[in-house]
C-alpha cells in the first residue's frame, strides 16, 4: 500500500510454515515460503497486522484513498484512451466447454469495479470501459492479439492455460496487472505486476504442512492429484517436491486428464496407495469426488482443495452428497464470510451488489479486486501522466501492498517480490464455508 499502509484490525494473524504462499487475510505465519529446486534460498519475513480504519470518502477502498477520482480526463497517451475513456481487458475461461464459467468472476468483478470507480469520477476523470476477453482455456493468445489492437492494458483476470498468451502480449507490448497467473511462463514475464504471482523457487505448501500437524498420520501418505495438461503439471510436481521437503512421504502423484467422466478409477488408485490425505489440484466440482470416494472406501483423513472451490458451489455439493471429507482450502485475503468484523470486505461485497448483483463471491473475486485496486490507484497517480509504462511503475513501487487490507502485505516490484508468509484456512460444511482456527494456528488472535 505504500504511503496509504495504515493499520487496520481487521486481520487474522496466522502462522503458516515452510512453504507456504500466504494470504493476505489473516495471519502471519512462519516461514511458509520453503525453497525447492537447485540454488533457491530462503525466503519470507512475516507481514504484520494493521489497526486502525480511517474514515472513507468517495473512491477510497479500504485503507487506500483515491483509488478513484474526479479529474480534468486530459493528457496521457497509448492505445485504449479515447478522449475520456480507457478501454481494459480482462481475461476469463468463462466460455471454456471443459469447465464452464471458469473465471466468470473476473468479468463480474470488473464490471462491478468500473460501475463503482466511474462513480467516483474514474480514472482523473477518465471512464473505465470493460473489453471482456473470453479465452475458453485454449483461445487465450487470440483473445491478447484482439487486446493488443484496443486495450490500455490488461487487468484483473487471468486464463488458467495462460502459457501461449506470453508471446502474443510480448510481441505487441501489452503490459497487464493479472488477477493470478498460473504457468512458469506467464508468472516470469515481463511487463506486468502481478500482487498475487506466485514464484517458480518456492511452492505454496502452509496449508499442507498445517494439515499435517493437525493430522500427524497423514505425513507418510499424501495423494496429488495434479494434471496431465503441460502449463498445469509443473504445479502436481511442484507439490510433490514440496511435501518431500517437508520430510514426508507422497503416497502417489497422479496426472489428471483435464476432463474427468469418471473418477472412481482414481480413487480407487489412491486408496490402494495407502493414501491418507487427498490434494486436488485442479479439479472443479467436489461433488463426483466425494461420491467416488464413497463409493470406493476412500476415506482420508482430509482432502485439501485449490482456492477455486471456495464457492457456494462446493457449499451446494457438501449439502447434497452422502460422504464428506475433512475438506479445505487456503488462500492470502480475508474469507467473505467475516465481512461483519472487516469493513474492506463488506465494502468488496456492496460494490458487487451494486455491480452486477452477483452471490457469486469467492477467492478469484477477491483476486481481482486486489488486481483492480493496484491498477486503479496507479492509474490515478500517474495523473495527465498517463501511460501503461508509468502505470506498471508506480504498481511496482509498493513495499507493503495489501489492497486497502484485504490482503496481506507483499512487496510489489517483480525483482524482489516474494510470497507473503500469511495465511488462513477455511474448512468446508454443510452450512458454509468457516475459518478453522485450529488448523490455521494463528499467532495472533483476531481483533476488532
Amino acid at each position: 500500500m505504500s504511503s496509504h499502509h495504515t493499520k487496520t484490525s481487521q486481520r487474522l494473524l496466522i502462522l503458516t510454515g515452510v512453504l507456504a504462499l500466504g494470504v493476505s487475510v489473516v495471519a502471519c505465519a512462519r516461514p511458509s515460503s520453503t525453497p525447492i529446486g537447485p540454488g533457491a534460498s530462503t525466503g519470507g519475513a512475516s507481514a504484520q497486522p494493521s489497526s486502525s480504519t480511517p474514515s472513507q470518502g468517495t473512491g477510497d477502498f479500504g485503507t487506500l484513498k483515491g483509488v478513484c477520482q474526479a479529474g480534468p480526463g486530459t493528457g496521457g497517451s497509448g492505445r485504449g484512451i479515447n478522449g475520456k475513456t480507457i478501454h481494459v481487458g480482462v481475461l476469463s475461461d468463462a466460455g471454456a466447454a471443459a469447465a464452464p464459467g471458469l473465471g466468470l468472476e473476473f468479468f463480474e468483478a470488473a464490471t462491478a469495479f468500473a460501475k463503482w470507480c466511474n462513480a467516483a469520477g474514474g480514472i482523473n476523470g477518465r471512464h473505465i470501459v470493460i473489453d471482456k476477453r473470453d479465452a475458453k482455456l485454449f483461445e487465450g493468445a487470440a483473445q491478447v492479439i484482439q487486446a493488443c489492437q484496443k486495450d490500455f492494458m490488461l487487468v484483473g483476470g487471468g486464463n488458467a492455460l495462460d502459457a501461449p498468451d506470453v508471446k502474443q502480449r510480448l510481441r505487441c507490448k501489452l503490459g497487464q496487472i493479472p488477477a493470478y497467473t498460473v504457468s512458469p511462463e506467464a508468472t516470469s514475464a515481463g511487463l506486468q505486476v502481478s500482487p498475487a504471482a506466485s514464484v517458480p523457487t518456492t511452492y505454496d505448501v502452509g496449508s499442507m504442512r498445517l494439515l499435517a500437524e493437525a493430522y500427524p498420520d497423514t505425513k507418510q501418505g499424501l495423494a496429488i492429484a495434479g494434471s496431465s495438461v503441460a502449463s498445469l503439471a509443473p504445479q502436481g510436481l511442484r507439490a510433490q517436491e514440496g511435501w518431500q521437503k517437508l520430510g514426508y512421504r507422497v503416497a502417489t502423484l497422479q496426472p489428471r486428464p483435464l476432463q474427468i467422466d469418471n473418477y472412481r478409477p482414481w480413487l480407487e488408485q489412491m486408496k490402494q496407495a495407502g493414501a491418507k490425505a487427498d490434494y486436488e489440484i485442479v479439479a472443479q466440482d467436489p461433488s463426483p469426488i466425494f461420491n467416488g470416494m464413497g463409493n470406493v472406501g476412500f476415506t482420508p483423513d482430509w482432502v485439501l482443495f485449490g482456492a477455486t472451490f471456495y464457492s457456494p458451489k462446493s457449499v451446494q455439493a457438501a449439502q447434497s452428497v452422502n460422504y464428506l471429507p475433512n475438506s479445505y482450502v487456503a488462500f492470502k485475503n480475508l474469507p467473505f464470510e467475516l465481512a461483519n468484523k472487516y469493513p474492506v470486505v463488506q465494502q468488496v461485497k456492496d460494490i458487487m451488489a451494486a455491480g452486477p448483483g452477483t452471490g457469486n463471491l469467492d477467492n478469484f473475486t477477491a483476486l481481482a479486486f486486489n488486481a483492480w485496486t493496484l491498477w486503479a490507484q496507479s492509474a490515478s497517480a500517474c495523473g495527465t501522466n498517463l501511460t501503461q509504462d508509468c502505470v506498471l511503475q508506480k504498481a511496482a513501487s509498493h513495499q507493503q501492498w495489501d489492497a486497502g487490507g484485504l490482503f496481506a502485505p507483499i512487496d510489489t516490484n517483480p525483482k524482489t517480490f516474494t510470497p507473503s508468509d500469511c495465511i488462513v484456512v477455511m474448512r468446508l460444511t454443510k452450512d458454509g464455508w468457516v475459518y478453522d482456527q485450529k488448523v490455521t494456528q494463528p499467532n495472533k488472535a483476531l481483533r476488532t
